[in-house]
This record gives C-alpha cells, sequence and structure tokens, in this order.
C-alpha cells in the first residue's frame, strides 16, 4: 500500500510539473526576466493563435513557425523574432511586441496586409518621435549607410535650421536612436510635415520644465532626460523666463546634449564658448557659435 500512495504521489509530481510547464509557455512567460528561446515563442504563437477566428493550423519549418490564416502562410523567423523580443527593455514592451505579431496574424486572416502597421505600432511610432539637432554632414552618412544596407534611395529626413545645423525627426526607442528617412511615415499615415509635427509636439510635451545651470561666464539648458537638450531650441520661446538674459545672446551646441549661451559682448564669455564648441561629443552637432537674432538663429562671426 505504501509503494502505492509513493507512486501515485510521484505521478501527480510529475503532473504538477507538466502542468506548470505548460503554463509558463504561454504569454505570461514573458513577464519574465529570463531570455525567451525559439521554442518557447514558438509554442507561446500556438497557443495565442488558438481559436482565433480565421487561424488554422501551425508547423515548425527549418527555424520557422508557419501558421495557415486566412487560407495564406505566414512564416514567423523565431531566431530574429526571439532575439527582438529580448532585446525589449521590459515585461510590458515584449507583451506589446507581442501582440503586434498577433495583429499581423489578424490582419492576414481578415484578407489584409499582415504588414500594414495596427493602432498600437502607429502609436508606438508617432509617440517615439523627437526633433534632433545633427550636422549638415550626417545626410550624406544617412545615405552610405542606407546605400551599404541595400537602400539605394535611402534619404534622411530633414530640414535647415541654421548653417550647418539642420533638424533630423528622430525614433527615441528603450536602446538607440534612429533616424527617420523621406517618406518612412506614409506607412503610420503620415506624411513628412506630420513627422516633423509630431515630433516637436512630443518635445514640447516632454519639455515642461526646463532649468537654467550658471557657469559663470556661460549658461546651460536641460531638461529630463538630458539627451536632446540641444533640441530645446526648437521650441516657441525657451528664453521667455531666463533672468538677465544678454542683449546679444551667443550660443554653443558642440553636441545633443549640450546647449550653453552668454553675452556676445563679452570677449571672456565668448572665448569660453568656442572653446566648448570645440570639444569632441559622441553626438556632434556644430563647432560653430550661433547669435539669436529677431528671426531665429544666425551664425555668430
Amino acid at each position: 500500500m505504501g509503494s502505492f500512495f509513493r507512486a501515485m504521489g510521484l505521478a501527480l509530481a510529475c503532473l504538477i510539473g507538466f502542468t506548470a510547464a505548460a503554463a509558463a509557455l504561454d504569454r505570461r512567460r514573458l513577464n519574465e526576466a529570463r531570455p525567451i528561446s525559439e521554442a518557447e515563442l514558438a509554442e507561446m504563437l500556438q497557443a495565442a493563435s488558438r481559436g482565433r477566428p480565421g487561424i488554422g493550423a501551425s508547423r515548425r519549418d527549418a527555424g520557422d513557425l508557419v501558421v495557415i490564416a486566412g487560407g495564406r502562410e505566414m512564416r514567423f523567423g523565431l531566431a530574429s523574432l526571439s532575439a527582438q523580443l529580448n532585446a525589449e527593455p521590459d515585461a510590458r514592451h515584449r507583451q506589446k511586441a507581442f501582440d503586434s505579431l498577433l495583429q499581423k496574424l489578424d490582419r492576414l486572416a481578415d484578407g489584409g496586409d499582415p504588414n500594414r502597421p495596427g493602432p498600437a505600432e502607429i502609436a508606438r511610432f508617432r509617440d517615439a518621435l523627437l526633433p534632433v539637432l545633427k550636422n549638415r554632414s550626417y545626410v550624406e552618412e544617412f545615405s552610405a549607410l542606407a546605400r551599404k544596407q541595400g537602400v539605394p534611395d535611402g534619404k534622411l529626413l530633414h530640414l535647415p535650421l541654421a548653417g550647418d545645423v539642420i533638424v533630423v525627426p528622430a525614433l527615441d526607442l528603450p536602446r538607440i536612436t534612429r533616424f527617420v528617412s523621406v517618406g518612412e511615415g506614409r506607412r503610420y499615415g503620415m506624411d513628412d510635415a506630420a513627422v516633423f509635427k509630431a515630433a516637436l509636439a512630443n518635445l514640447e510635451r516632454r519639455a515642461k520644465t526646463i532649468a537654467i545651470h550658471d557657469y559663470g561666464l556661460i549658461r546651460t539648458f536641460n531638461f529630463e532626460p538630458p539627451d536632446y537638450n540641444v533640441s530645446l531650441l526648437l521650441l516657441p520661446n525657451p528664453w521667455k523666463d531666463v533672468p538677465d538674459l544678454p542683449k546679444t545672446v551667443v550660443i554653443a551646441m558642440p553636441g545633443r546634449s549640450v546647449l550653453a549661451f552668454g553675452d556676445g559682448d563679452d570677449p571672456k564669455a565668448v572665448a569660453a564658448l568656442r572653446e566648448l564648441a570645440a570639444t569632441k561629443d559622441d553626438y556632434p552637432v556644430t563647432r560653430s557659435l550661433f547669435r539669436l537674432g529677431p528671426g531665429g538663429l544666425q551664425p555668430f562671426r
């Protein structure tokens, strides 16, 4: 009798372990920090697609998961998709990325284009946009990189600001900043002008509180996070609350996180700004100085 109960206990333990393992392979697995394997992703996709309208059988094929949706096949590259999920910063972003995969299946099942972004993807694109200041030389760098990546007609979306400085809409993503190409917004229902407008609106929303730090001869603008301080120049009037603003405002912006200004009529302040503008920055903007004029920025002698 004792051996019977021991055997039953062992079987029950195995059953509980099997059930727990199976439960761990639904989308709740995305809430765990440990990396997701290709096999786990395949099982999660299969579990999440069962019972969805128009979704049929699925199979593994040469490292991919192939799912029948709306009578057509949709292939998921498990290696690249699991890497993308593992690169997301937290569980919330992993869940959103997983939802976007299911939305593609639903669009295919409904007879549509699975690569057309859904509302969540459109919102992510729009909300990540920010206007970033770059040097004009980056226009050709961007095109050269696009050609290297097999996009011969890839062009950087940008507008001139002043001198050698341009404004570029960028996607401020959790791990990288990616610059937007001409026409890229069309995929999300936005023309180039709408992309710039959304980027500026996002900057205004983020930069509700601007701090001014005093370093004697020069002062700086800052907001949190500080990666895009120089973009504050694009706000309608960031200068309105600056105390003791000089008659001649001269600006240095060596990199995207540094927006410094001083008195253009003070030779020592101008020398300090020139020294700052000459410093090397990982995200360079310009070595030139600019004067704040009635019509905006103007190169300073």
